[in-house]
Formats: C-alpha cells, sequence, structure tokens
C-alpha cells in the first residue's frame, strides 16, 4: 500500500455533526493519516489529553454558538504547539460576529470542505519542513 501525506500523523475531529466526523476521517484516513473524533467539546477536551493529536479540526458551532472559540481558546493555552484547523458553515457570518482576528487557529475554512483543501491544509501544517 502506498504511504500518503499523513502517513503516522494523529488527527482529531470535533464536531457535532456525524456526517462530517465520518467525511474528514474518510478523507485523511485516505493519505495514512490515524484520525479519531469527538462529537462535542467535552469530550474533544479529553480526547486531547488522551490521545494527543498532531492536529485538531474543529467545528465552531458545537453545544452553543462559540463552543468551538472557547475550546480553541484552552488548547492554545494548553498546547501552544498544537495546530487547529476550524470549520464552520458560517465561517464567513463567524468572522462578522465574532473577532476571529485573536482565535489561535492555524485556519479559518468554510464548510462544506472540499477532500484536497483539507488535504492541503493539514499537510501544510503536520510537514513543515
Amino acid at each position: 500500500m502506498e504511504k500518503g501525506k499523513l502517513q503516522g500523523k494523529k488527527i482529531l475531529i470535533i464536531d457535532d455533526d456525524q456526517d462530517i466526523c465520518d467525511t474528514c476521517k474518510l478523507i485523511l484516513t485516505k493519505e495514512s493519516a490515524d484520525v479519531v473524533y469527538a462529537t462535542s467539546a467535552k469530550q474533544g477536551r479529553a480526547m486531547v489529553r488522551s490521545y494527543r493529536p498532531d492536529l485538531v479540526v474543529l467545528d465552531v458551532m458545537l453545544e452553543e454558538a462559540d463552543s468551538g472559540f472557547t475550546l480553541a481558546k484552552e488548547l492554545a493555552a494548553e498546547w501552544k504547539e498544537l495546530p487547529i484547523v476550524m470549520i464552520s458553515a458560517i465561517a464567513k457570518a463567524s468572522a462578522q460576529v465574532f473577532d476571529t482576528t485573536q482565535l489561535p487557529v492555524a485556519e479559518l475554512l468554510e464548510k462544506p470542505i472540499h477532500p484536497d483543501e483539507l488535504i492541503k491544509i493539514t499537510d501544510r501544517l503536520l510537514n513543515k519542513k
């Protein structure tokens, strides 16, 4: 089997939409990443501690409209080197309502995510030369 771009990388997806979790997992495992997911901020926080991912894909809206923003700030404070890719169906609107310039995230992407874009961004963040 051919090695993917993300061989050996651990990725945690935190999204309350099971379809998004399954789709992202499918896309990233095709590139040989080890992918797990959480469907709440609380579960995601616990999984970061136990799984120790190399990268987190985090939805903006989990239990509350800003749960993802809060979790991103918490994760960045505790794990400064952990890249976070934030995803949202309302990324553009979120940027207008919330001050996203102060978010500790590497990328803010609009849903639906194109598979090639997700691979390109995770590859860039995880395989910095």
